[in-house]
């Protein structure tokens, strides 16, 4: 990442920074964090560089990011780090050393040469549905290892909540781990789903609440990478806070994405038995597809609809400054009694529908009678 990208991540999340600074000063750091925050809101990224930061050979307020620990934190080649993320499950192999195959090492280690490039960069592993127990195993195995270096072990568990899927044994390996923490060691788990967490984890922690960024962030990072000015308001609205949001708005053809948002937009406000058949074609599709593409699509339509409430309340949002206000104003005078409120948590229940394994199509087509009916009380 930019250096201007690294000290605008410090000055949004200026709280939590000067905390973080203030504990590797005070040299009383502790063995357990959680960083909590919403989805895209740099939590990976700052638990990183700090990590990098109780390392450092200067002793700064920043991490200096030129003595020899900065240089090797930079390309996450550190000996004293760590990174456990989930990963799929494996075959059943005798050898519970060799849990992880050929192809999925070296997906995980470009998607580690990714993240080195750009803190930013949500690490996706095909399949991945669990922390796996070998992977704490193998961590319990080598963490009380004396180390060859100076420093402190620092252990990032990335979507942490994630250990306490199937019967949780992956989270109570590591509870005996916290309840016996090796010296210089400090484990930070992150997670936008703290309460997922086992509450015998959870109160082992110093909990860190980052909050997600603000839009004075996204558009200066927005500009960094020289996107049309005239874009910016309308991927700083969208965005709602969500750095990952912003870099999948600005993967694509912008327009085309907007003149989508539309489309889809009037199909669910207007009752058109063919639209809303192709609808519920398309989402079912893409279910099967690509999930997290769908989860995105969602996210928009919560948001658009987020700010037409607000917009109905006198509140003020981002979004009403940009061409989305027209739309907003449309049908806040086609539907002047709708319930925007629950429309949006409609929304929200069927973004998440595909986790508990409902049989999609049936799910958006009820979504969409539903929305209906919220929209002509």
């Amino acid at each position: 990442m930019a250096d201007q990208e690294i000290k605008n991540l410090y000055f949004s999340h200026a709280k939590v920074w000067s905390l973080l600074s203030k504990i590797n000063k005070s040299k009383k750091i502790g063995s357990t964090y959680l960083f909590s925050g919403p989805q895209g809101s740099g939590k990976e990224a700052i638990s990183i560089k700090f990590a990098q930061l109780i390392n450092c050979e200067r002793h700064l307020e920043y991490p200096c990011d030129s003595c020899a620990s900065c240089k090797r934190f930079s390309r996450l080649q550190h000996e004293n780090l760590n990174i456990i993320l989930p990963l799929p499950t494996p075959n059943n192999s005798k050898n519970p050393k060799n849990f992880i195959d050929k192809k999925i090492a070296e997906i995980i280690s470009n998607e580690i040469s990714f993240k080195a490039k750009d803190l930013f960069h949500k690490i996706k592993i095909p399949r991945a549905n669990r922390i796996l127990i070998q992977s704490v195993r193998n961590l319990r195995s080598n963490i009380y290892l004396k180390s060859l270096t100076s420093g402190r072990k620092v252990i990032l568990f990335f979507d942490a909540h994630i250990l306490s899927r199937g019967q949780g044994e992956s989270a109570n390996s590591l509870l005996k781990l916290l309840e016996e923490p090796p010296n210089k060691t400090t484990f930070i788990l992150v997670t936008d789903k703290p309460d997922f967490l086992f509450s015998t984890i959870r109160s082992r922690c110093l909990e860190v609440k980052i909050q997600k960024f603000d839009q004075n962030f996204i558009i200066k990072w927005l500009k960094l990478k020289n996107i049309n000015e005239s874009h910016l308001l309308l991927i700083a609205g969208l965005s709602d806070g969500n750095i990952h949001h912003v870099k999948f708005l600005i993967s694509q053809p912008f327009e085309k994405f907007l003149l989508l948002l539309g489309e889809t937009i009037n199909i669910i406000t207007n009752k058109n038995s063919e639209e809303w058949r192709t609808f519920v074609l398309h989402y079912s599709k893409m279910i099967r597809q690509d999930i997290e593409l769908f989860y995105f699509h969602f996210s928009m339509l919560k948001i658009w609809f987020q700010s037409l409430n607000r917009l109905k309340m006198n509140l003020v949002h981002l979004l009403h400054k940009t061409a989305l206000r027209n739309g907003m104003d449309n049908v806040i005078k086609k539907f002047p009694n709708a319930d925007f409120f629950e429309i949006i948590f409609e929304i929200e229940r069927t973004r998440i529908a595909p986790i508990s394994q409902i049989y999609m199509p049936l799910e958006l087509t009820n979504f969409l009678i539903r929305v209906k009916k919220h929209l002509e009380k």
